[in-house]
């Protein structure tokens, strides 16, 4: 019985390193090698208990900032504040000599 566990999870764990190595969900990725997604869940659980640094790096989409110039120059005495434009219409606007820390607790919020 214990050859037989040996063998599955080696199987398994062939499959889920093939799965990170797709592009592919993890239920989509399934369905065409015929497992269930409840399967592939345990599996995948299993594996990174036993391999934790192999954790497949999940992102839709990387942030990125896009570069600010200044088109005129700014004037000390003048009250500068600081905007932020998000893709969703969302903007942030805030007085130029905000402390950093508070700074990047609010686009953190956001």
């Amino acid at each position: 019985m214990q050859k037989q566990d040996t063998k599955r999870k080696q199987q398994m764990y062939s499959i889920i390193r093939s799965w990170k190595k797709s592009k592919l969900g993890l239920r989509e990725y399934g369905e065409k090698q015929g497992i269930t997604y409840g399967v592939m869940k345990y599996w995948h659980r299993k594996f990174k208990v036993e391999f934790p640094e192999s954790k497949k790096k999940v992102s839709k989409k990387e942030p990125s900032f896009i570069p600010v110039e200044v088109s005129t120059p700014i004037s000390i005495a003048k009250v500068v504040s600081i905007k932020v434009h998000y893709p969703n219409g969302v903007f942030l606007q805030c007085p130029s000599d905000i402390c950093k820390k508070e700074l990047k607790n609010l686009i953190t919020l956001l």
